[in-house]
């Protein structure tokens, strides 16, 4: 009964189309596109630069209308958080954002951090900041750390870590003051 095919990792993957089209725009407009381009609608649709695994997942979480029944490995929580961001899946997304946060350490941050940043993932990326406060100290003894915070590479990435922290440790330090007037 799909009506709509995707090809990702040279799998194909059976959907439906109403529930694609009404979950994303960015579905509706690879449908769109997609229509326009072949007018042939039994060609897959190709997903690229996708696991299959994680493309599953993404689905999963649209045909069971949430994540309450979903269990995200570890491993996979960033590059769902991406497929999330690609797909403009805001709920997904923000239940990325969470499981990553829940699961931050010293070792992780700097990738998690990464990855809020280029996904358009700002609550996670605050959590990051607020991470990276609170633990400067033993992070400034990390190589990856450090490569962050004083590397060029950050800048040609359009990262502006030590400007990020300084407006949440600014924002903070506000709140702090307001609070206590009140």
């Amino acid at each position: 009964m799909s009506d709509v095919t995707f090809l990702v990792e040279g799998k194909l993957f059976y959907a439906h189309k109403v529930l694609l089209v009404t979950a994303s725009n960015r579905f509706k407009t690879l449908m769109t596109n997609k229509s326009e381009q072949d007018g042939d609608s039994s060609k897959a649709i190709e997903i690229s630069d996708m696991k299959y695994h994680i493309f599953q997942m993404m689905m999963q979480y649209l045909y069971y209308g949430g994540t309450e029944s979903m269990e995200i490995p570890t491993t996979d929580i960033l590059e769902l958080l991406s497929a999330a961001s690609l797909f403009q899946l805001d709920a997904l997304q923000r239940h990325c954002e969470i499981l990553c946060s829940q699961t931050l350490s010293m070792e992780s941050a700097v990738n998690t951090y990464k990855y809020a940043k280029i996904h358009n993932a700002p609550e996670l990326a605050l959590f990051c900041e607020g991470f990276f406060l609170k633990h400067m100290k033993a992070l400034l003894e990390q190589d990856a750390f450090r490569q962050l915070i004083y590397g060029r590479s950050s800048k040609v990435q359009g990262l502006d870590p030590l400007q990020d922290l300084q407006n949440t440790l600014a924002e903070r330090v506000h709140s702090v003051y307001i609070t206590s007037r009140v």
